[in-house]
């Protein structure tokens, strides 16, 4: 491919590993872009990792309408270190589409035409070598890995679990199991983070989580049991997943939840997938998200067993407003829980808040979904109750209202999280100041700034900004519902789902390590179909308009 004279080149790392189309950068970028470019020739850098503390950072010229993008990165993502961050691969395509005005159509063709040729020669021999492997499989009659098994779903119709490999892709497979990357998609992220349902029941009815005579439930049989989810846990953990949060319908209804805590806790702790800090600090490792309601009776129970950190769902502080929400009642309950958290890791830790000098945050944290015309002028009230009842030790994070199946959803009781400041700062007269994120934070961090006394600005105020400002590219979460059954993306529709719990139950081998293969390349192909953002549906009034996911509750957050 000859580059147009204004620009300069070099190959980038296409998902699978192999080297693909050029990275075209305009000459304006200056000696720093060239710089740059003449280091991104090694063969072997590991696939869709980037950092920006390796390489400098480019700038693009605001006629490209690109943010500052870190390229690059030698790291693996088992030792990734804290600045680095994942580039979206749609960021990457703008730079090599950026001029291709000044290319024909015939000339783009012929340049795809030459990089296939380019790919299969820069994977020889072990593509080769594989891909002779399936054709002496496939020959042979028996069960090949280009294979996978469709899966009848509980309501009758087909599922394609598989989605029957192409020699290709499933060449792609193998050399993504060897890198440790079969939790990469087609975007450039890995996904590290692993959010397990354990149960479809709750004890609240919250409005924007189901409809007030509550959802249908699996009957118990159909909900994975407690080996079944070590056996995921297993399996996610080998494939790099460093962090396990369990979530519900309502977790703390789960038979036996200590004795699972530990296990999924001592997976991650023996896996190799961890810092020395973060085991030593027994951060991160294993979370739950919890209403509360039953919390109090334990908390100690579950700490002693492994958990690291609390998320507690509260959308009011006003006893009314509670029971209109959630049509229950147990205001008093939560906030004794709260309580009880705060006591309990002080007590295992010698502090609720992680990191250096509390930077990391705490391990309780309160989520509020924000509505408007309901608890939206209670913003001010939550950061003053951190701040004066918890001494700052307390998150509180405020979340963007979300459309899922019979919540009701609409713009009309929608905040968007520019209003939700705008509310902090000049109804609830507290100044804000900007604080870090951490890597693939879904949240954006802030807390208020002390006055002339010092008083204030303990307590961290985060906003999950998933509708007005979403953080899709750098999502490193998988779901797995309380029926089995792997979600991809928190927004994805039911039928993109594929059920893990029936690949177990009805598998096609007996060698354990040949089921666990299957679970993989299931897997695998899963994660490859995820979208870029929000479920492929474009916005929130898309998401609302599909109508096709299920209730919250049904997918566990």
């Amino acid at each position: 491919m000859a580059f147009p004279t204004n620009c300069i080149g070099a190959a980038v790392i296409h998902r699978s590993g192999r080297l693909s189309r050029p990275l075209i950068v305009p000459r304006t970028f200056g000696a720093t872009a060239t710089n740059l470019l003449s280091t991104l020739s090694p063969p072997t850098l590991p696939p869709r990792q980037f950092c920006a503390s390796t390489y400098s950072t480019l700038s693009a010229p605001s006629s490209m309408s690109l943010m500052s993008t870190p390229l690059f990165c030698t790291h693996s993502y088992r030792t990734t270190r804290p600045e680095c961050s994942l580039v979206n691969h749609a960021t990457t395509r703008q730079f090599s589409t950026a001029i291709a005005t000044q290319y024909s159509p015939e000339e783009e063709d012929d340049d795809d035409e030459q990089e296939e040729n380019n790919n299969e020669q820069l994977d020889m021999p072990r593509l080769q070598a594989l891909r002779e492997r399936l054709r002496v499989e496939k020959h042979q009659g028996g069960n090949t890995s280009s294979k996978i098994t469709s899966v009848k779903q509980q309501n009758g119709s087909f599922e394609n679990a598989s989605r029957s490999l192409t020699e290709e892709q499933a060449a792609e497979y193998h050399i993504a199991n060897e890198n440790n990357s079969i939790l990469t998609d087609t975007h450039g992220r890995h996904h590290n983070y692993l959010r397990i349902s354990l149960s479809e029941r709750c004890n609240l009815r919250c409005q924007y989580c189901m409809p007030s005579e509550g959802v249908p439930l699996s009957p118990t049989s159909k909900l994975l049991t407690d080996d079944e989810i070590m056996r995921l846990v297993r399996l996610f953990v080998e494939n790099g997943v460093d962090k396990v949060r369990l979530t519900g319908g309502e977790p703390l209804l789960r038979p036996n939840l200590s004795s699972l805590i530990r296990s999924i806790s001592n997976s991650l702790i023996t896996s190799g997938n961890l810092s020395t800090s973060s085991i030593a600090n027994q951060s991160g490792l294993v979370g739950i998200t919890t209403n509360g309601i039953s919390l109090s009776r334990q908390i100690d129970d579950l700490v002693d067993a492994g958990l690291t950190g609390v998320n507690i769902s509260l959308d009011t502080l006003r006893a009314d407003r509670f029971t209109e929400i959630t049509r229950r009642n147990g205001l008093d309950k939560v906030m004794r829980a709260i309580g009880d958290c705060v006591r309990v890791f002080r007590e295992k830790y010698g502090s609720v808040r992680v990191g250096l000098d509390g930077t990391g945050g705490s391990r309780v944290k309160i989520n509020c979904v924000v509505m408007k015309g309901f608890n939206d002028d209670e913003l001010s009230d939550f950061v003053k109750m951190s701040e004066d009842r918890f001494d700052g030790d307390v998150d509180i994070r405020f979340i963007e209202w979300m459309p899922f199946n019979d919540n009701g959803w609409n713009t009309s009781r929608f905040v968007s999280y520019v209003d939700m400041m705008d509310k902090i700062s000049n109804e609830g007269k507290m100044q804000m100041e900007r604080i870090g994120d951490g890597p693939n934070d879904t949240t954006k961090w802030w807390r208020v700034q002390p006055g002339l006394d010092n008083n204030g600005g303990k307590a961290r105020v985060g906003f999950i900004t998933s509708m007005s400002e979403h953080f899709c590219s750098s999502c490193n979460r998988l779901r797995i519902t309380a029926d089995g059954k792997i979600k991809v993306c928190l927004f994805g529709s039911n039928e993109k789902e594929v059920s893990l719990r029936d690949i177990m139950r009805n598998h096609q081998h007996d060698d354990p390590k040949l089921q666990e293969e299957e679970l993989g390349k299931v897997i695998y192909a899963a994660v490859q179909k995820k979208t870029f953002a929000l479920g492929g549906h474009g916005n929130a009034e898309g998401i609302a308009k599909a109508a096709d996911n299920r209730p919250m509750t049904l997918i566990g957050g």
